[in-house]
């Protein structure tokens, strides 16, 4: 199933309105098929091309859910 998440920066040292607002990224968790919101992911399997577009995901990683410090969960 595919998930965004957003990875949050903190590099800056700027007043808060020159912050990076943080970086949306698009897994495809594979053997996962549950609700990972506590997790902190985004279920977008039903979203539009604009949708994703709008928060700058573009493509989607391949990745087992060890690798995210997730189990398989269906």
């Amino acid at each position: 199933m595919r998930y965004i998440k957003k990875l949050k920066t903190t590099t800056s040292l700027g007043p808060t309105e020159e912050r990076n607002p943080g970086l949306w990224v698009g897994y495809d968790i594979e053997g996962v098929d549950a609700d990972l919101e506590a997790d902190g992911f985004l279920r977008v399997d039903d979203w539009t091309d604009e949708q994703l577009a709008a928060r700058g995901v573009t493509s989607f990683q391949r990745v087992d859910p060890e690798t995210l410090g997730l189990e398989k969960k269906r």
